[in-house]
């Protein structure tokens, strides 16, 4: 098992807003940030809202996105 930290925490699960999780999200990445980004534990309306925009705006910036799995170059055990 790897323990694998982020740097990039937008508290979506304290339900911000869909503006606030944009921001604090577009605003702290940088080259090689981890974003942590909650899908359980209570409505996530506010989190999916906010994807396409995030997704789109740091492209815009020339990131690209990888799964945890691609980052650290891991196979799948499942296939």
């Amino acid at each position: 098992m790897n323990t694998i930290e982020w740097d990039v925490d937008p508290t979506d699960w304290s339900t911000p807003g869909t503006d606030a999780i944009y921001s604090r999200v577009v605003s702290t990445t940088q080259p090689g940030s981890i974003i942590l980004m909650h899908d359980g534990g209570g409505p996530r309306g506010q989190t999916l809202a906010a994807l396409p925009r995030i997704i789109d705006t740091l492209r815009a910036r020339g990131y690209k996105f990888e799964t945890v799995p691609q980052l650290l170059g891991l196979q799948p055990i499942f296939g």
